[in-house]
């Protein structure tokens, strides 16, 4: 039980949620089963005896579980039929070995937080139709646009460069050497500009467009893993999923606007950056210097 007893979702495949609607299991699947998700519809099932409820093969190796227990709600990963747990340790051993997850692991891991914010929602009393990650995507293309973004290597200055698969840089980012503005440019004009608060307790941020203030993030006061906390256009922002080890959703007024991951089969210690609403492209990117700067701080 101790992957559960410590944390609402940890970001790596394992969360728990109190049951204050006295949810029973059945009861459970009826509600989600009416809630549309990115990774499937429900059954119920069992794992070794203990009835569950089960979203089969979210991927490959792993289905996503949530039960009942005792005055909780816990939910995660487990292996999906026919997968023996020696390859399922194995593949946590390479995750950890390699110091990032394989996308299998980061698509199935985002899948418990979905539903731990969707199970979260029902048990406040609220109705919920989807998920925040299960709504259309808002682009011209009607798909993700993917970009990248590396730090280059060696500079007084720190600068970024955000860039798409074509390697065609799409922004540049160029911070002061006091590391506390930043300007984010495109076709190489400014579209935003970053500033974080000096002599602040704990960082905290904000986001300009043409002098006026759009949004401001700052980090709620944690020991253990950081969360960040603010809004955008007076929308809420809530980073979901595991940001330390930079696998995160962003969503801003309940809609999930991009995800942020790191790709080492494209460029070496690359993010990945994939924009669900083209509208707020310029938001997303800041926002991932900003979640860079903040584990980068928390690191060190």
């Amino acid at each position: 039980m101790g992957l559960f007893s410590s944390t609402k979702d940890n970001g790596m495949g394992y969360a728990n949620v109190e049951n204050k609607q006295n949810f029973t299991n059945e009861e459970l699947l009826a509600k989600l089963s009416e809630i549309k998700v990115s990774f499937g519809t429900p059954v119920m099932g069992d794992i070794k005896g203990t009835q569950s409820i089960l979203y089969k093969k979210v991927v490959d190796m792993f289905d996503v579980f949530a039960r009942v227990d005792g005055k909780k709600i816990i939910m995660g990963k487990i292996g999906t039929d026919g997968v023996s747990g020696g390859k399922m340790a194995l593949n946590a051993g390479l995750d950890m070995f390699l110091g990032h997850k394989d996308a299998d692991t980061s698509t199935v891991d985002r899948a418990v937080s979905e539903l731990c914010d969707v199970i979260t929602k029902l048990e406040s009393g609220e109705t919920v139709k989807e998920s925040a990650a299960a709504g259309p995507v808002n682009t011209s293309t009607g798909s993700a646009i993917t970009l990248y973004m590396k730090q280059k290597a060696i500079s007084l200055k720190p600068k970024f460069d955000i860039f798409d698969k074509d390697e065609k840089t799409v922004y540049h980012i160029e911070g002061d050497i006091t590391r506390t503005s930043f300007s984010v440019q495109a076709d190489g004009t400014e579209v935003l500009k970053l500033k974080k608060k000096i002599l602040a307790l704990l960082p905290e941020y904000s986001i300009e467009k043409a002098g006026d203030r759009i949004a401001k993030i700052k980090k709620k006061m944690k020991f253990t893993r950081p969360e960040l906390i603010g809004e955008v256009n007076g929308q809420e922002l809530k980073i979901s999923g595991d940001l330390m080890g930079f696998d995160f959703d962003i969503q801003v007024g309940g809609k999930t606007i991009g995800h942020i991951d790191i790709d080492r089969n494209v460029w070496s210690d690359c993010y990945r950056i994939a924009v669900l609403d083209e509208s707020l492209k310029d938001v997303v990117a800041a926002i991932a210097i900003i979640c860079d700067n903040v584990v980068d701080q928390s690191q060190s």
